[in-house]
């Protein structure tokens, strides 16, 4: 009978402190049911005065909209794990969406009794929907640049320029060094460290700020391009640019998988494929414009074509940027179309003139 009644009461005990969970799980309810409802009000009373100020509405709103537009909508939430750090409570919890379980990161600390939240952090997604290794994914873009080179081949340029391509790789390197120290300057100057802090701050701050990005990437690639395609033969000026276009197609995937094996994203089917398509458009693209801007230095108006190559790929890569903001499929399709259809002119024009060239006229400075 003793052993009945404690056995009893060890149930009871325990059964309370399980229900009696987490002092910080009304902060994390309320983080859910805040994200759910798209409402500020419900999550503010529960963020301490350092968050109130760097996670204020458009913010929230910002990070709300950059989740659902990715993974749809939230449907539950559920306790992962906990962990301390420095002070403070670090709460994992999976937030499951329509399309990806989404581990956030909560992060609480203990004020005046009163758990609050003083930070918020994706730790992971896993995607619901069939996903293909990282490493697979990678192969696709990579696909698409080699199948631009293999389009030029098919057209009769058989003489494949290695080194041209070594040095349209080195370039990209180059640009991926530079050109982002350049774009990211003012953004880093006002504070702003994110593409969430972008968006919260209005749909006209994201155009300009989508405009600023993609001119400075469409005059440095064009004016880097200039700089080392002047004065050679078409040929070697055609490979350049497909060299360029490869190394895109190499490295910044590579970037790309890095970060993305950081949150534990697992790319899907449709993304790789988009990913190839874009890198065929784009290697295209970078052979046209590095032909076009050796002939025009040739022909003596190497700046006025300088000046309306970058304009045009800074208009291109606008539309690019801004995808990189609020993801749209219509937006998305137009950057293709303008890539396509510049490619193409360019490459109609170009192309003739590569064929017609002559080993005299190389210009010799």
């Amino acid at each position: 009978m003793r052993k009945t009644i404690a056995l009893l009461v060890f149930l009871i005990v325990g059964t309370s402190l399980v229900s009696a969970g987490r002092p910080y799980d009304e902060a994390a309810e309320a983080t859910f049911e805040a994200l759910k409802r798209g409402d500020y009000s419900i999550l503010q009373p529960y963020l301490d005065d350092a968050m109130k100020v760097a996670f204020d509405e458009g913010k929230f709103r910002a990070f709300r909209d950059d989740l659902i537009s990715k993974y749809g909508e939230l449907k539950s939430y559920s306790f992962v794990k906990e962990g301390k750090i420095s002070g403070f409570i670090l709460g994992y919890y999976s937030f499951e969406f329509e399309r990806a379980n989404v581990t956030l990161r909560l992060v609480f600390r203990e004020v005046n009794g009163e758990y609050l939240l003083s930070g918020i952090w994706i730790d992971g997604v896993n995607s619901k929907e069939a996903g293909i290794p990282l490493g697979v994914a990678l192969f696709f873009p990579v696909l698409g640049g080699f199948l631009a080179l293999f389009t030029f081949y098919m057209l009769g340029f058989r003489r494949v320029g290695v080194a041209e391509i070594i040095l349209g790789i080195v370039l990209v390197a180059i640009t991926l060094v530079i050109q982002p120290l350049i774009q990211n300057a003012p953004f880093l100057a006002a504070g702003i460290k994110s593409n969430s802090e972008v968006v919260a701050k209005g749909t006209i701050f994201v155009v300009f700020a989508s405009i600023w990005l993609g001119f400075i990437a469409g005059f440095f690639q064009e004016s880097l391009k200039y700089g080392f395609s002047k004065g050679k033969y078409l040929n070697e000026a055609l490979f350049i640019g497909i060299g360029f276009g490869l190394g895109e197609a190499i490295l910044v995937p590579a970037l790309q998988a890095i970060q993305l094996a950081t949150v534990g994203v697992t790319p899907n089917l449709t993304t790789a494929l988009a990913s190839m398509l874009e890198r065929y458009l784009a290697t295209l693209f970078h052979a046209g414009t590095t032909v076009v801007l050796a002939y025009s230095y040739k022909s003596g108006f190497g700046k006025k074509a300088l000046l309306s190559l970058s304009t045009a790929h800074g208009i291109i890569d606008t539309f690019a940027a801004y995808y990189q903001f609020k993801p749209s499929t219509v937006v998305l399709a137009i950057t293709y179309v303008l890539l396509l259809g510049v490619s193409l002119f360019l490459l109609r024009y170009g192309l003739p003139k590569v064929m017609e060239e002559r080993e005299e006229d190389r210009i010799v400075w």
